[in-house]
């Protein structure tokens, strides 16, 4: 039978989804060329391509191109311009909130390794986001870790900054410079004390020569913020009367990234906000769209140069910075 005779056949009509299957599995599954199927079953070339469209327009051929890297490089380019930072990672997430913390973390996990030279003095502080990155490394080059803020635990489980330094340090086959101490302290004199003593001084003063710092940005506000839920309504109340609306290490930020002197800042026992300023490599971490303008503070303050979010805090800031720029100066 001739091609002409074959496509006289078929007619438009009766090119049916088992001869679509048939013409797209040589293709697609045998990587048989259009002119070979054209042969093979007595059909024109040009024939081949239109049942190979109407195979993909009537969905028997579904093409899926799957991205081997959840980041969304478009997305983070914009936003390390609109924050001025030199880099920001976002990051594809979905599920629980405990689902997209993880994916956080591996993100970041992926974004500190590449950053730690060996020799390097890595600095941790202490929050699930990333308590959870360490557990996704398998391995540092050989550096120091220093605890940089005295231990806080998670009332949702996890465990505190010394195990966490340990642990990094143990990747690492490095040492650890634990602070032996808790993070909030409630009586002052207490906090002066222990600052002073040597074990603690020595790991605070070490920060001084940080060259990475890892931290979460929280907000000042119920579940943003493992500080949040570990002091007294008093101090929350303090803490939100002097402006803050950010958390990092302990430290509260309000919007334009000043240090908010309330009576927390005297009760933690944690490097400073110019020590966290000090590292060439500033790692953040952040998730929820709630901590927006936490994110802005703490840029803002100096204690990012690298961000590690989602695509929708991501939006959210993006948004945010938008509506800033459009508002009037007082």
């Amino acid at each position: 039978m001739s091609v002409n005779s074959r496509e006289q056949l078929l007619g438009e009509g009766d090119q049916d989804d088992e001869l679509l299957a048939e013409v797209a599995r040589r293709y697609y599954l045998d990587n048989t060329s259009k002119v070979e199927i054209a042969k093979q079953l007595e059909l024109s070339r040009f024939k081949v391509a239109r049942l190979l469209e109407d195979a993909r327009s009537r969905g028997i051929v579904q093409i899926q191109i799957k991205n081997p890297s959840p980041i969304d490089r478009g997305l983070s380019e914009q936003l390390a311009t609109a924050l001025g930072v030199p880099r920001c990672v976002v990051t594809h997430t979905s599920g629980s909130p405990e689902q997209v913390r993880d994916q956080v973390a591996e993100a970041a996990a992926r974004t500190v390794a590449p950053l730690v030279r060996d020799g390097d003095l890595l600095g941790l502080t202490w929050s699930r986001a990333v308590d959870a990155m360490v557990d996704h490394l398998d391995a540092l080059p050989a550096c120091t870790v220093i605890q940089m803020a005295g231990s806080l635990h998670s009332p949702a489980g996890g465990g505190s900054t010394m195990d966490l330094a340990r642990r990094a340090a143990a990747l690492a086959g490095g040492t650890a410079h634990a602070v032996h101490a808790p993070l909030v302290v409630d009586d002052i004199a207490a906090v002066t004390a222990l600052r002073r003593q040597p074990g603690i001084a020595d790991t605070l003063a070490l920060a001084d020569g940080l060259d990475i710092s890892v931290v979460a940005i929280g907000a000042w506000r119920a579940g943003c913020s493992t500080v949040w839920d570990a002091v007294s309504e008093e101090l929350r109340d303090e803490g939100l009367a002097g402006g803050a609306i950010a958390e990092v290490s302990g430290h509260l930020l309000d919007l334009d990234g000043r240090l908010v002197e309330s009576p927390l800042e005297q009760m933690i026992i944690a490097v400073s906000v110019d020590q966290l300023r000090r590292p060439a490599e500033r790692v953040a971490l952040a998730a929820g769209t709630q901590r927006a303008p936490a994110v802005i503070a703490a840029v803002r303050a100096g204690l990012v140069s690298t961000l590690v979010t989602t695509t929708d805090l991501a939006r959210e800031v993006l948004r945010h910075q938008a509506v800033s720029e459009r508002e009037p100066d007082d």
